[in-house]
């Protein structure tokens, strides 16, 4: 993984950390490790519920890129414009994520969901080349207001 240099402060007050991740199976430990660093370099508590939110909406969205796409290099950032932090992954993927409906014994289909319930706004952006998905985290994600969320872990509750 490969970290780009940290980016003196925009004008506007924006400031941007970026990684390229491999697709091996130790990369995401690395990037959380990464990121976490960075949050705290921005005078964020790492064990904070904006961090946590952080750090489990990047992941995610890196995963879907490994397990959805034939990239072997996967392109993360993030910035922080003042109370928020915006993410993205960018894959060689042409491909919109689609959510599923993922059932008690899945082992997954529940990523975008998460992403969603943590994100005051995502979405994916496709080009020719590729696409990128992103996400915004407010400084107090709020994913049990999520009726989606509820309804999922709900399910899975009753069938365990």
């Amino acid at each position: 993984m490969t970290e780009a240099p940290p980016s003196p402060r925009h004008p506007l007050g924006i400031t941007r950390a970026a990684w390229t991740v491999d697709c091996a199976p130790d990369a995401i430990g690395s990037l959380r490790v990464n990121v976490t660093r960075v949050l705290r370099r921005w005078g964020l508590d790492p064990d904070g519920d904006q961090a946590f939110g952080v750090l489990l909406v990047l992941t995610e969205m890196v995963t879907n890129s490994s397990v959805h796409s034939d990239s072997g290099l996967i392109d993360a950032e993030m910035w922080r414009d003042g109370d928020n932090i915006a993410v993205a992954v960018m894959d060689s993927s042409r491909e919109e994520p689609v959510p599923r409906s993922a059932g008690p014994d899945d082992e997954s289909g529940r990523g975008l969901l998460l992403v969603r319930s943590y994100s005051e706004s995502s979405g994916c952006e496709c080009w020719p080349t590729g696409k990128r998905m992103w996400a915004v985290i407010g400084p107090h994600p709020d994913p049990e207001g999520n009726a989606l969320l509820l309804a999922s872990l709900g399910e899975f509750q009753t069938a365990v």
